[in-house]
């Protein structure tokens, strides 16, 4: 059993060895390189300048919601003050404010589709131009493979070329526009 236990650890240790290397002689013959992709992200002007502009729609939105709210928070008093005065046709007022109400969710949800798109096609530029730099830079270095920092437990800092890709990319790229796709008419219930 010992004997059998020793020749199991001599067989072990000899592959590792001889994994080792080939490990080095992998390393040596093939150039890796190894990016922080959200660390680049982080540090874009582009990405950055997507921020304060989602923002600014998103309030723009949301202010012209308001009044919408307000004016749908008004026409349901005025509805209840009616219905003791007018009883006749309050049906037909009642469905005709519930679909006013319909349209405007309709229209919010429609708005956050198309704001989630914009945002969408800003970060898509970003994320497009991040990889044709990557791949430039991989070209120009002879880089074989460029793996991303997260799917890594450990690396050397020498294959590390997050800084550079990152300079590039603001030189390259140093805002977005984000541009709202049109909008397509919501349709309304009659």
């Amino acid at each position: 059993m010992k004997f059998l236990r020793s020749l199991c650890l001599i067989t072990f240790f000899a592959m590792l060895v001889n994994f080792a290397g080939s490990f080095e002689a992998f390393s040596q013959t093939s150039a890796i390189g190894v990016i922080d992709v959200q660390e680049v992200l982080r540090s874009s002007d582009a990405a950055l300048s997507i921020r304060p502009q989602m923002e600014k729609l998103k309030r723009d939105y949301q202010k012209r919601f308001k009044e919408s709210e307000a004016e749908l928070l008004k026409a349901k008093q005025d509805l209840e003050r009616e219905r003791a005065i007018l009883p006749e046709g309050y049906t037909e007022r009642r469905k005709a404010f519930e679909r006013r109400v319909s349209d405007t969710q309709r229209e919010v949800q429609a708005v956050n589709r198309m704001l989630d798109r914009a945002l969408a096609n800003a970060m898509r530029q970003v994320h497009t131009t991040l990889r044709d730099i990557t791949k430039k830079l991989a070209e120009e270095r002879s880089l074989q493979f460029v793996f991303p920092k997260r799917v890594l437990i450990f690396y050397e800092n020498k294959y590390d070329i997050t800084q550079e890709v990152s300079e590039r990319l603001n030189k390259r790229l140093p805002d977005v526009s984000v541009v709202l796709p049109k909008r397509k008419p919501v349709p309304t219930k009659k």
